[in-house]
């Protein structure tokens, strides 16, 4: 059975490394454009079977995302439209928090806003991965054939953990509530040397990581809980008020929170399993 979209966690030798495993499998109906606001989220994406095309709300830009993709934190929202002749079948690799830092190698924020061809950076290899994934029979082996490459992959590492990516993963649970001292202090280090630091490994500054992650946590709140109204949602979170809830929302969504809800409803995933 098609199952239009799945979480996963990784096994227990990658999650110091990968936080989950988002599996899209859609049917070859025509849907509405998927909104996708800016969320904290550094992933290598392998579309196995079509192809997705992204949209920039804010630049205007518009391009075919490479078929075996690293995703650069984004600050901003997008939208993605998915071209397929047969089904649509993606698996996306999200990191913890300087996962594909210490993969890589080099400065996360030389990928920020980015989409990037993934082979052009890491190598061909990833193309055979591909070719596993979409012929594989179930999606336990999709999931499997992509472990074993990470598995082989976490041998080479290029840079140690450090203690930022503990506060990376401090922030991604608990976006609010932490000064800038406090949190170099917890890294043992000047509030400068901890901006730097967290931009490197991160891609972006510390109170705008914060500010996203609390935004897209609100968001999820609300999606769950029909019932409450923003209102009691910004004040939950932090927010002092509905408005400045409003503000984050239309920088990081480009429209009202009710707008993004109602258009989120419309997704692809949700819509295939409406159809369903």
């Amino acid at each position: 059975m098609m199952i239009p979209f799945q979480e996963i966690l990784p096994s227990a030798p990658l999650r110091h490394l990968v936080r989950s495993y988002h599996l899209a499998n859609l049917p070859p109906t025509p849907y509405n454009i998927k909104p996708y606001p800016a969320r904290i989220e550094h992933a290598l994406a392998f579309f196995a079977r079509g192809f997705i095309h992204s949209h920039d709300l804010v630049t205007g830009n518009s391009f075919r995302v490479a078929r075996n993709a690293i995703f650069g934190q984004q600050v901003g929202r997008l939208n993605f439209e998915t071209y397929t002749e047969s089904d649509f079948l993606m698996l996306m690799v999200i990191f913890q928090p300087g996962g594909l830092y210490r993969l890589l190698g080099f400065s996360s924020q030389e990928l920020t806003t980015l989409f990037t061809d993934a082979e052009s950076i890491i190598g061909q290899e990833l193309q055979n991965v591909n070719d596993q994934i979409a012929n594989a029979l179930t999606y336990a082996e999709m999931i499997e054939r992509v472990e074993v490459y990470l598995l082989k992959q976490i041998k080479k590492v290029k840079k140690e953990a450090h203690g930022i990516d503990q506060i990376g993963q401090i922030l991604l649970q608990h976006p609010q509530g932490y000064s800038l001292d406090w949190l170099a202090n917890q890294a043992h280090l000047s509030p400068r040397q901890f901006e730097r630091k967290f931009k490197e490994r991160m891609g972006i500054g510390p109170k705008m990581y914060s500010r996203i992650n609390r935004f897209f946590h609100a968001f999820q709140y609300k999606e769950l809980h029909p019932e409450i109204d923003w209102l009691s949602v910004a004040l939950d979170f932090g927010y002092t008020d509905y408005y400045h809830l409003c503000k984050d929302s239309k920088q990081f969504a480009q429209v009202t929170p009710n707008i993004l809800l109602n258009q989120h409803l419309l997704r692809p995933e949700l819509m295939a399993l409406v159809d369903h």
